[in-house]
């Protein structure tokens, strides 16, 4: 073989080589509300290769009660899932927003308060639907710092509810329920247009919950995939559920 053929060679293995090693990256950012100051907190997954020039779908990915915008990473180690999945073909790459879904004082980006207090600092802001009223600012801050087109969102526990109570506002082609603690008078009673992708776990607290969720959604004839699981109400389903969730949404042959 020449030298300039080994050379070329060379080459072509060190691109393929960096290819297969590139991954996703994940930024930390805050950013301040201009009218009243206040502080609002994501972690964002951009796929390897990302390029602003292209347009990403984007899904917005809400924790739970004793949750922060670190907890998919720390714990269903959102990057690598991703990473994989997009270099194994099997989805599409996209961005990942994981917003801070708690408003209070209390509740920072880098320390969460007694088990405690942020039980019921959560459930008190989930009940004023705060973070659901912040949305727009955290949609409009993606939407100027990033390149992305067809959103979905997805939450799990009582992060699904607020999902669900945005999805009423907003447009969602799916939204990701995954063991959800919802209300029964926070369903909607006739199709918006929005695919509702439930799964929970048979030995899940909250079962019970999911089955009347879907009983109420063939009722009402709302789009809806529901699946009953063998998991419980804990990370170890979580982890399953946003993979399989990530490809439903995300497939390459669509």
């Amino acid at each position: 073989m020449s030298v300039k053929s080994l050379t070329a060679l060379t080459v072509a293995l060190l691109i393929h080589v960096t290819h297969m090693m590139a991954g996703g990256r994940i930024d930390t950012i805050r950013f301040v509300n201009e009218k009243n100051g206040e502080p609002r907190y994501l972690t964002v997954y951009t796929p390897p290769f990302y390029h602003a020039d292209s347009v990403y779908p984007v899904l917005y990915l809400l924790h739970g009660m004793h949750g922060n915008q670190y907890s998919w990473e720390d714990e269903a180690h959102i990057t690598t899932l991703t990473d994989s999945l997009i270099q194994e073909g099997l989805i599409k790459p996209l961005v990942i927003v994981m917003p801070l879904c708690v408003v209070n004082d209390t509740m920072t980006a880098y320390q969460l308060p007694t088990y405690v207090k942020s039980m019921h600092d959560f459930n008190h802001h989930i009940k004023k639907g705060e973070f659901e009223a912040l949305f727009p600012e955290i949609e409009a801050f993606v939407k100027n710092h990033y390149s992305v087109g067809r959103a979905m969102i997805a939450g799990l526990s009582s992060g699904a509810r607020q999902a669900l109570n945005l999805s009423k506002q907003y447009h969602f082609d799916i939204v990701g329920l995954f063991s959800p603690v919802i209300l029964q008078r926070q369903i909607p009673k006739k199709s918006i247009g929005t695919e509702y992708w439930i799964r929970c776990g048979s030995r899940d607290m909250f079962y019970a919950r999911s089955r009347r969720i879907n009983r109420r959604f063939n009722r009402y004839q709302v789009s809806h995939n529901f699946r009953k699981t063998e998991g419980r109400h804990n990370w170890q389903s979580w982890r399953v559920y946003i993979g399989e969730f990530l490809q439903y949404c995300f497939p390459t042959n669509r």
